[in-house]
């Protein structure tokens, strides 16, 4: 994420500014950006300019961490925003002094609300400014030895009634919860596939006021559907089911030039399930207008070729492409699970996908461990009614019980298997239970 501006707010709430790759805030009402300086003992340090920063977040969260590297350690940046007074969004700024020796942090606007006392200087060449050549007087405080400071835009900001950035990071973790919740292998390189969905979660929910459908590009329009759709479920979106129903149709008949493609259908697929909780003969309309307008069905749209997971994908459609790689809806009573198969860092590895979206407001969840070469799942549908379950995995597997485990055992050949070692079924301490068993939209 260093090359990205990470975006600030609460939701609710207009995005309130963004965080460049060296910690600084640029504000979205176009103030001054809030940018900051380091006085080691040897020179001020200028995070923009330094090459030892490195940036991070909190499991996806809008909580930004930069760590700049000074003599015997790290100083440590970490920029969120807090709901204030009158729910308005404060932006909070805590710097750790995680090296031996103290140090002076400055700010590059006077306009704060601070945890320690301002250091005090009689001109432009007194201790601490020299060396640091900003236009305006910068705001600085002195940081001890594993000692740290807190500063918030605004005057008079009472710090101690602010909530922590722990407290903020549970906050928005419960959120993206809402819609369902990941614990997936990291991908190579040390990536962490759930931390990114969780960064396409919380980016969703700071942008949940974007209403207004793009209806003329049938690209952006399905971006901005599963954007709703995934806003839906975490609670926040403001889209009836009649938007819902008309970008479904206007996807549908902008691509009868240029064809479907995987963001479309996943768009279409998506919203169809969404509108099934509003109305239960969306799928028929649909079936009829696509047989219409590009000669095919509704299951032909829903079986389309699933968007892939790539290091480029971000956004709604990372979230939907890894939900869809877990569970996914073929139109009718038919789900299945882990419909492309399991291979990658999945391979082998134990996963879960919990509250995934299926369609009458209902709900899939599943795990995975492995016993050898063979996978052993538990899944749950939550809701009283019953799909037929199929898997990706294992095509002799079908069940349509609400709740089961089984083994499945994968169609693929015993060398691809073979780097897989044997492993005991790891119980999931309760989440799952039972045993496979026989247990107003208009398109015209």
């Amino acid at each position: 994420m260093a090359d990205v501006l990470r975006p600030l707010g609460i939701v609710g709430r207009p995005i309130v500014g963004w965080v460049a790759p060296h910690g600084g805030v640029h504000f979205a009402d176009g103030s001054p950006a809030l940018d900051w300086f380091v006085a080691a003992d040897d020179r001020w340090y200028h995070p923009s300019r330094e090459v030892a920063v490195r940036q991070s977040d909190e499991s996806g969260m809008p909580v930004v961490s930069t760590r700049m590297r000074v003599p015997g350690g790290d100083i440590v940046h970490t920029v969120w925003c807090a709901s204030g007074p009158d729910a308005q969004p404060i932006v909070v700024v805590d710097v750790l002094n995680d090296s031996p020796m103290p140090v002076a942090v400055a700010f590059s606007r006077a306009d704060l609300s601070v945890s320690r006392p301002i250091a005090l200087r009689t001109d432009q060449t007194a201790w601490p400014a020299p060396g640091l050549d900003l236009p305006e007087s910068p705001t600085v405080m002195p940081v001890g030895h594993r000692a740290s400071v807190r500063v918030c835009i605004g005057r008079n900001v009472d710090l101690s009634a602010l909530p922590e950035r722990e407290a903020v990071v549970r906050g928005w973790l419960a959120m993206c919860d809402r819609s369902s919740r990941l614990v997936l292998p990291d991908q190579s390189g040390g990536r962490s596939l759930t931390d990114r969905v969780g960064r396409a979660k919380s980016d969703i929910l700071l942008n949940a006021g974007r209403t207004n459908a793009p209806w003329r590009d049938a690209d952006a329009l399905s971006i901005w559907l599963l954007e709703q759709c995934h806003a839906h479920r975490m609670g926040v979106s403001g889209t009836d089911a009649d938007d819902v129903a008309n970008a479904i149709e206007r996807i549908i008949s902008r691509s009868k030039r240029s064809g479907l493609d995987p963001i479309r259908s996943a768009a279409i697929r998506c919203g169809a399930a969404w509108l099934t909780g509003v109305e239960g003969s969306v799928e028929g309309d649909i079936d009829r207008f696509a047989s219409r307008k590009l000669g095919l069905s509704a299951a032909e749209i829903f079986s389309f070729p699933r968007l892939k997971v790539d290091a480029d994908l971000s956004g709604a459609p990372l979230v939907t492409a890894v939900e869809e790689s877990l569970v996914t809806w073929f139109g009718g009573e038919s789900i299945r699970l882990c419909p492309d198969g399991i291979d990658g860092e999945r391979l082998g590895s134990s996963f879960e996908g919990h509250g995934l979206a299926a369609p009458w407001s209902t709900s899939v969840s599943l795990a995975v461990r492995w016993h050898g070469p063979n996978a052993a799942v538990l899944w749950e549908v939550g809701g009283d009614r019953r799909f037929v379950l199929t898997s990706g995995v294992d095509g002799n597997w079908r069940s349509e019980s609400l709740s089961g485990d089984a083994l499945w055992r994968p169609d693929r050949e015993p060398s691809e298997l073979a780097s897989i070692s044997d492993g005991a079924v790891v119980s999931l301490g309760g989440e799952f239970s039972g045993n496979d068993g026989p247990t107003s939209s208009s398109f015209s």
